[in-house]
């Protein structure tokens, strides 16, 4: 099974039973660039769902569409997810998108050794 994927937007990888995912700097978040990361998370995931840690560190901002589409469609095959922010609108981010997802546990860290922890608990 693949272990990581990348592309000019992105890295993903599974570590532990966890997939973490990075985004690369600067990062303007539209629905198109939304369906391909979703389309690689899936094709690295192989059908089986996994806890996500989403490090926001590089994304720069994010289309309404954009945000609609990953809390709904784009959010198959998680079981939870944690987002580690780095910068106060990354903050704001986060918890913009922690509250519209409502049916998978979500929580926002500070710290990424904390985000973890919260991943390896809820399995």
């Amino acid at each position: 099974m693949k272990k990581h994927v990348e592309n000019d937007m992105a890295s993903m990888w599974l570590e532990n039973e966890i997939l973490f995912f990075s985004w690369k700097k600067e990062v303007d978040l539209d629905l198109s660039i939304a369906q391909r990361i979703v389309g690689d998370r899936l094709q690295l995931q192989q059908g089986k769902d996994y806890p996500v840690l989403c490090n926001l560190n590089g994304l720069r901002s994010v289309e309404k569409d954009a945000w609609c589409y990953l809390v709904g469609e784009g959010s198959e095959l998680i079981k939870a997810i944690a987002l580690v922010y780095s910068t106060p609108l990354e903050y704001a981010l986060s918890q913009y998108f922690k509250k519209r997802m409502s049916s998978i546990p979500t929580q926002v860290f500070g710290e990424q050794s904390e985000a973890k922890e919260f991943l390896l608990h809820s399995n």
